[in-house]
């Protein structure tokens, strides 16, 4: 499901659409942040169009038009276009009291191979415990539960309709066109459940022929109970969550003394980049993903060897294997006692096999090497999720990597992973029943499609793919500080980021640092230190202060659109104020 690049990475501001009891933010094909009387009900409902490798079409809205006739309706003409296909739909977004209806009808001008095409909707990540009832076509009903834990597979499938209850409102989803089902987006860091169809039991992927045509609908009704209670009317367990949440009444956020957890160990990726490094004080390791092809790996390892010298880290080395026989000519290849991790992964599956571990235990015994054996996926938390029966038990640590980018390329999906990660590290420390995470690399984009049918990128196409013009931008930085926030926790041990240099790196090709750099380099050096207590939020405001032999050093990024101002203190000390702009980030000394 990797989507074609936007054109522009941040796009227009977001339109606000309202309609009686209900608002929602139209942002480009997205129906955004829907509310019912002021009260937030789903995270999007959204068309998409897969071609045959899961890759996603970029949407280009090319008309937007209002009727005000009695019925309010909204309008939108939208051009699908990528990776050699295009598409062609109408969507129409209806509101009529407590009803709100999205139609979707599209047309392929041309032939193309597709594994998915219509609407989906995107729950937010709030329900997860939900009770929610989810009716068959054939009308039999089933209750369940938005899981709480990130679920491996599917939790909803064969859905005509789904109800549940909010903010003492009753909400029911009804679709036609296709049969529905669900899966946990929150396997890939998105902040959301998704229902789409069509459902995967089916075969894909199918030929569109030009002129086909898909037709589809979601008509989501309220039905509001009595009044919401007020402060009032309200229990002790109403009155103390709104007490949690409120803000201070001096609206200043406050730095405590209490250590929560410490600054992980950074690591940062090898790069074909021939740009000269210098060294990071307390850089973890230089992570190198090796083929099983012997020539392809010594050319990979070559520059990953220069590149941690230069840096002053050793190598964490990943092995894509075909098979047990793969993992002992690359080990061959390797400078041992530079090493400090090794793991292997199948090529095909991403994860750790049993054969393969069993392999690269006995023929790393046998050449003596002492470090830290890695199991995991190389791909997504998804597939650590769904094969955790496989992984070993003797392995000295779990790895996963992270790209916000899996589905969706727009700047608010890629800020709303932030949160998403920490929730798939405590997924994983569970998974791992105590075992340390050195999760990564964490990329922007991916860097290959972990769920191909059809094979590897040529060359070009691959860089495309897997750089984004964010890499080198104020946000990228700002974005690293939020997912170090999101995975600082007791047993993340190290977090691995970007590439060395390069167009997907942390030294631009020229050897000029980036803004992420900056922030990277500063709390490298800081591994270990304690990260302390925050009392207050501000959204889109990251804080992260942590404690050094010089005092409390504050890191602070802006993840939003607009200018930040707040007020932060120590908690024996008095506030200061910090100005910071739009996608921006700063580091201050406090009191």
């Amino acid at each position: 499901m990797i989507p074609a690049d936007n054109t522009s990475r941040f796009p227009a501001p977001a339109r606000t659409i309202e309609s009686g009891p209900w608002r929602l933010q139209l942002r480009g094909d997205e129906l955004a942040d829907i509310e019912y009387r002021g009260h937030p009900v789903l995270r999007a409902i959204r068309p998409v169009v897969r071609d045959h490798d899961w890759r996603t079409l970029a949407p280009a809205v090319e008309a937007v038009t209002f009727d005000d006739g009695g019925t309010f309706t909204l309008r939108l003409t939208v051009r699908f276009a990528g990776f050699g296909a295009e598409y062609s739909a109408d969507l129409t977004v209806s509101f009529s009291g407590n009803d709100l209806r999205v139609t979707f009808e599209g047309t392929a001008p041309s032939d193309f191979r597709s594994n998915r095409i219509g609407l989906v909707v995107l729950h937010r990540p709030d329900d997860a415990g939900r009770d929610v009832t989810v009716s068959a076509p054939g009308g039999t009903r089933t209750e369940s539960a938005f899981p709480a834990d990130i679920s491996p597979h599917q939790p909803f499938v064969d859905i005509a309709a789904m109800a549940w209850d909010r903010d003492g409102t009753a909400f029911r989803l009804e679709f036609t066109g296709d049969v529905f089902e669900t899966e946990d987006q929150r396997n890939w860091t998105d902040a959301s459940f998704k229902t789409y169809s069509t459902p995967l039991s089916r075969p894909y992927p199918v030929t569109v022929h030009a002129g086909d045509r898909v037709q589809q609908s979601i008509c989501l009704t309220a039905q509001p109970a009595a009044a919401n209670p007020g402060p009032a009317e309200q229990g002790p367990a109403e009155q103390a969550a709104d007490a949690v949440s409120a803000e201070p009444a001096d609206n200043v956020l406050t730095v405590r003394r209490h250590i929560q957890s410490k600054v992980p160990a950074l690591g940062t990726s090898a790069s074909r980049s021939a740009a000269r490094l210098g060294v990071v004080p307390g850089l973890d390791a230089l992570i190198v993903e090796l083929p099983s092809d012997v020539t392809r790996a010594s050319e990979l390892l070559q520059p990953a060897v220069r590149q941690a010298a230069e840096l002053g880290a050793p190598l964490d080395v990943r092995i894509a294997a075909g098979g047990g026989a793969d993992v002992g000519p690359v080990l061959d290849l390797l400078p041992l006692g530079k090493v400090a991790r090794l793991g292997v992964f199948s090529s095909d599956r991403h994860v750790t096999e049993p054969e393969l571990w069993e392999e690269l235990r006995s023929e790393a015994q046998r050449r003596g090497f002492t470090g830290t054996r890695l199991a995991g996926a190389r791909s997504h938390f998804t597939e650590l999720n769904r094969r955790q029966d496989v992984l070993p038990r003797d392995a000295g640590a779990l790895t996963y990597s992270i790209t916000p980018q899996m589905h969706a390329t727009e700047v608010p999906h890629i800020v709303d992973s932030v949160p998403m990660q920490r929730l798939t590290a405590r997924n994983a420390l569970r998974i791992g029943a105590g075992k340390p995470l050195h999760i990564g690399p964490v990329t922007l984009k991916a860097r290959f499609n972990a769920v191909s049918t059809d094979g590897a990128y040529d060359a070009r196409t691959a860089e495309a793919m897997t750089t984004d013009p964010l890499q080198a931008e104020d946000f990228a930085a700002a974005w690293l500080l939020g997912s170090i926030a999101a995975l600082t926790l007791p047993g993340v041990e190290s977090v691995s980021y970007f590439e060395a240099s390069g167009p997907r790196g942390l030294i631009a090709d020229d050897g000029t640092p980036t803004p992420a750099f900056r922030v990277f380099e500063k709390l490298a050096a800081l591994r270990g230190a304690g990260v302390l207590q925050v009392d207050g939020d501000v959204p889109g405001l990251v804080l992260y202060p942590v404690s050094t032999d010089a005092g409390v050093l504050l890191f602070a990024a802006n993840l939003t659109a607009a200018p930040l101002s707040v007020a932060v203190r120590l908690e024996d000390g008095g506030a200061q104020t910090f100005d910071i702009p739009a996608w921006q980030h700063t580091t201050r000394p406090l009191g």
